[in-house]
């Protein structure tokens, strides 16, 4: 059924009143209406029979199928009874649709239960239609998804029978994902309209981004905050202030009173939501033409409001049409809603987290920069990790279980002091040195705020509102920089509408002033926050400097103008006292942070630092290398001084909490960071998810690592996450079912051992009398070519023959290639299989057949991550020469060794690795039995049997020093097998090798 069927839905949801309109859009999607089919509530628990006012009913089915339709008795939809009535029907009816309504029917739930296989729990997924989802073409979505579940006549025999492949339907129907990518699409393309359409920068297009994005920040925070009905144009619906001020505009032009919605309306709305009252504010308006204009809307404050220079320039110019482009695409198209989904509860809408997504994936091209949204089951464990780690150090006297329990499960009855856990959770200091969209710091607030809660609902303590709980965290408990201006903003905003949504009431508290909280500052080129003596002058201008910052944050427009030049003054007084405040261009800590330095540091840092490859920060090496001198590594990725810096900012006992490229772990620019945290820190667990697709867009190489700084040497959990199915994403249940302790001393020094303690001994001994591959190539293991397009990139004989013709300089670079498939033991069978060698720099204009080649993927290239600096260049590589030597080469994943000589200068694909040397015997140790042995202790398993031969784990193959003769005889086995014809028997050769090969490990065989 196509759009028709999504206009006849979208017609009976916006005439939804009563059971037989649901009946009648049911029948219009092809079930059969059912007239009266009443379930028994009877032995129900009594709370959950008072919630409905009537006894669940089937109103529509198809086969098995059934639409189930159940009556509140409260005048608004309640999520927690929805969730008891779906829990108490499910067990009968395990195909089905639930529908809800409140008493007298003006409000909507439509519900599909999808069981979470990586849960395991059950997760209900909304959608609502009220009046504000009537508003507009707000239903279209909704009505879109709705008609994916429609019924074809000449299926319904086969679907009565088939009630999954029905539930099926509906699970994709109310996929959150398809809304979220939808809409991550509108948006861009809006943004990038209206950008393109503002007039008055000139050439400053990176000024009319960060004014266009400042614009689309105001007005998608006014698009959540109308749901509170805060603000009011009169005779207008309240939650739709928005699309009321816009039609009363347009009639005032239509009038000639009227010329540019942006001049006369939005800068006057802007400023009015910036004023308190008693200054012009809502209650000082009655009457005026400004409420005529604008009509009530109260002071909400914060800084998103305030006027600076581009709001006060007159020659700026916003055209009405994408004032209309706005408000038609996104406002009125999509349904916002202000209540963030949870993990079991999810409203199939546009909520304030997707504003994260939106910034991270989108808006500012964060992935040049290194950046990747983090999952938010991910961010929940990052944190409970560390507040975990920071209570057991605050209070010793805790045990460990006790503690565990209230984080994890929030029962706080097995602490001994509730009163002391409550004061650490008040005190806490969280920073975040790569805040991004916030999605940390947002984490941290639900974590705290959640603790805090429960403390009160089991002890009675904390007695505050939710909202107040919020305020209170955000005053003394977060902290964040970026380097990025719209990152600073977009987490502003998400802290502001977390805060927003939780208050009750038609007049708002102002918002607070978030700016000397989460700050615009390149966070690691500045100097270390130093270790300083009690200064008694530095520590009263401290106290002087957190006074004013306190002001500061539920300051007005006109106090911040008063505090903000003290403010400044105040902190060059505490930098001239502060040692090397001064030098560098970075974000000086110890003087914008000077209240949380005077104390010691941070007691937490939790960051997903932007993963840069060296090579693209050499205009900033200089500077790190004056920062952070002996550590300085000039082929480190940035993220590696994320984490000197984080351990600089922690004070003595505090918790870092990173994900990051798990390379450091094994590469040589990895050395100086991994001695310096086994100095520096005790590390707690580490998480490696390899090359799983942790960040939906990219292939980072993730894992989480935990560590509190200069703590007690303890266990270290260390877990090769094998896949993304269950247990995942519960992180702790992933470690519980595959992660193992590491033995003492496997992360001392720069060598770190990642393996249990048998495996570790057993590389140890194996490893006395010789050394790990990794060292014995100089680690000189590289993967093959990643062009992050094959289509384009990997050609056929016939197409390389093609194109030579067109062009004979294409022959220059296109380059046999071998893939991991066409790699067995010994040897490589070599395919009618080619690669187009784009290095960084190549002159595409020599090329015009292989350029013209390459442009039919354009779009699909240039949206590659693993690109060069031009769409048609593949990623930068040191080792390209390497390729075109004699070299040993190897599959990825292989049930047994496979290691092959390659002379033919051949190009090796991205399921392969390489060593760039001919050593004979090195490739007979290799194929041999021990390596297959030590593979198993080494890499983990995959379906089928299949080990991972990637080098990291490759690189840990212990290689023996062998005597001259025994590499000899080893060097001259391996030549008989390589001259061998292709199939020939060479079992009593290998077995030869493999016993040879035993004895120099001192094992009785190859086995």
């Amino acid at each position: 059924m196509g759009s028709g069927t999504a206009e006849r839905v979208q017609r009976y949801l916006r005439r939804l009143g009563d059971l037989d309109d649901v009946r009648e859009l049911f029948s219009e999607l092809n079930y059969e209406p059912v007239a009266a089919a009443p379930l028994s509530r009877r032995d129900w628990p009594d709370e959950v029979q008072r919630d409905l006012a009537d006894d669940p009913c089937i109103i529509a089915r198809h086969g098995e199928f059934q639409i189930i339709y159940s009556r509140l008795a409260s005048p608004q939809l309640r999520r927690g009874t929805e969730r008891a009535v779906v829990d108490r029907l499910l067990p009968q009816f395990r195909y089905a649709l639930f529908v809800f309504s409140d008493f007298d029917a003006s409000d909507w739930r439509f519900i599909n239960v999808k069981y979470d296989d990586r849960t395991r729990r059950r997760v209900l997924r909304r959608y609502t239609i009220g009046p504000d989802e009537r508003f507009g073409n707000r239903l279209r979505t909704i009505s879109e998804r709705l008609a994916l579940v429609a019924l074809e006549d000449d299926e319904l025999p086969r679907l009565a029978q088939a009630p999954l492949e029905i539930q099926r339907r509906y699970d994709e129907a109310f996929d959150v994902e398809a809304v979220t990518r939808e809409f991550y699409r509108e948006y861009r393309r809006v943004f990038e309209a209206v950008e393109g359409s503002i007039g008055g920068f000139g050439s400053e297009q990176e000024r009319r981004r960060l004014f266009t994005q400042r614009l689309f920040n105001r007005l998608m925070f006014i698009a959540f905050i109308q749901k509170k009905g805060w603000l009011r144009l009169d005779g207008q619906h309240g939650n739709e202030y928005l699309s009321a001020l816009w039609t009363t505009y347009r009639a005032a032009r239509d009038r000639g009173d009227a010329a540019n919605f942006y001049e006369e309306r939005l800068k006057l709305l802007f400023a009015q939501l910036n004023t308190p009252h008693g200054h012009d504010g809502r209650h000082a308006n009655r009457g005026s033409v400004v409420q005529q204009w604008i009509g009530d809307v109260p002071y909400l404050n914060g800084g998103l409001f305030h006027q600076d220079d581009d709001d006060m320039r007159s020659d700026i110019v916003v055209p009405d049409e994408s004032i209309h482009l706005i408000l038609r695409d996104l406002f009125d198209r999509f349904n916002f809603t202000i209540t963030e989904s949870t993990p079991l509860d999810v409203e199939v809408a546009v909520d304030p987290e997707m504003l994260g997504k939106v910034f991270e994936e989108l808006v500012t091209g964060r992935h040049e920069s290194g950046s990747y949204y983090t999952p938010k089951p991910i961010v929940a464990f990052m944190c409970r990790e560390a507040l975990k780690g920071y209570l057991g150090s605050i209070l010793p006297a805790e045990p460990a279980a006790a503690i565990e329990r209230f984080v994890e499960e929030h029962d706080p009855g097995g602490l001994r002091d509730p009163e002391a856990v409550l004061d650490a959770l008040r005190r806490v200091r969280v920073c975040d040195p790569a805040v991004g969209s916030g999605a940390y710091l947002l984490g941290m607030l639900h974590e705290l705020l959640d603790l805090r809660q429960s403390l009160f609902q089991a002890q009675r303590l904390d007695p505050i509102s939710t909202y107040q709980r919020k305020l209170e965290i955000l005053r003394n408990n977060l902290y964040g920089v970026d380097l990025d201006p719209f990152a600073v903003n977009i987490a502003q905003l998400r802290l502001w509408l977390s805060l927003a949504v939780e208050f009750e009431g038609s007049e708002p508290q102002p918002l607070p002033n978030l700016d000397f909280k989460i700050e615009q500052g390149d966070s690691i080129l500045g100097a270390a926050p130093p270790s300083l003596e009690h200064d008694p002058m530095r520590l009263r201008l401290i106290e002087v400097l957190a006074g004013l910052k306190a002001d500061y944050l539920t300051a007005d427009s006109s106090q911040k103008r008063r505090l903000a030049p003290e403010i400044e003054k105040t902190e060059a007084q505490i930098a001239t006292l502060t040692p090397h405040a001064a030098t560098g261009n970075g974000f000086n800590w110890a003087v914008k942070f000077a209240e949380v330095f005077v104390d010691g540091g941070f007691d937490v840092i939790l960051a997903n630092p932007p993963y840069v490859r060296q090579e693209l920060i050499r205009d900033i090496k200089p500077a790190l290398k004056r920062v952070y001198g002996p550590l300085y590594s000039g082929t480190a990725d940035l993220y590696v001084y994320f984490y000197y810096r984080a351990l600089q900012l922690l004070r003595p006992r505090g918790m870092l909490a990173f994900i990051s490229s798990n390379k450091w772990f094994r590469a040589n620019y990895g050395k100086k960071l991994r001695a310096h945290i086994a100095e520096a820190a005790a590390v707690r667990s580490i998480t490696d998810f390899g090359d799983l697709p942790v960040f939906e867009s990219a292939t980072a190489y993730p894992m989480i690592f935990v560590a509190e700084k200069g703590g007690v040497p303890g266990t270290t959990h260390y877990t090769e996450v094998p896949s993304l199915d269950p247990p995942y994403p519960d992180v702790r249940a992933v470690i519980h079912e595959y992660g193992q302790a590491l033995p003492e001393g496997a992360l001392a020094g720069e060598d770190w051992t990642l393996a249990d303690a048998a495996t570790a001994k057993r590389i140890q001994v194996m490893t006395a009398g010789g050394t790990t591959l990794g060292e014995y190539v100089r680690g000189q293991i590289y993967r093959g070519v990643v062009t992050g397009y094959n289509k384009a990139f990997v050609i056929d004989g016939r197409k390389r023959a093609e194109l030579i013709a067109a062009d004979p300089k294409s022959a220059e670079i296109i380059k046999p290639l071998v893939v991991g498939r066409d790699i067995a033991r010994w040897r490589v069978n070599y395919q009618d299989r080619w690669l187009i060698v784009t290095e960084i720099g190549v002159d595409i204009a020599r090329y015009p057949a292989i350029f013209a080649h390459l442009s039919q993927w354009q779009p699909q290239l240039e949206k590659r991550w693993d690109k060069g600096n031009h769409w048609w260049e593949l990623r930068a590589c040191a080792y390209y020469n390497a390729f075109e030597a004699p070299k040993i080469v190897f599959p990825d994943i292989a049930k047994e060794p496979r290691f092959a000589i390659d002379t033919s200068r051949s190009f090796t694909g991205d399921t392969t690795a390489l060593i760039p040397t001919e050593d004979l015997y090195l490739l007979g140790v290799l194929n041999s039995q021990v390596a297959l042995h030590l593979m198993d202790q080494i890499s983990p398993t995959i379906r089928g049997g299949f080990y991972r031969y990637k080098p990291q784990y490759v690189r840990q193959i212990p290689i023996a020093h062998p005597s001259p003769s025994d590499r000899t005889a080893i060097e001259g086995l391996v030549e008989k097998i390589l001259a061998q014809p292709q199939g020939a028997e060479i079992s009593e050769l290998e077995a030869e090798i493999d016993a040879r090969v035993a004895r120099l490990y001192g094992l009785p065989s190859g086995r």
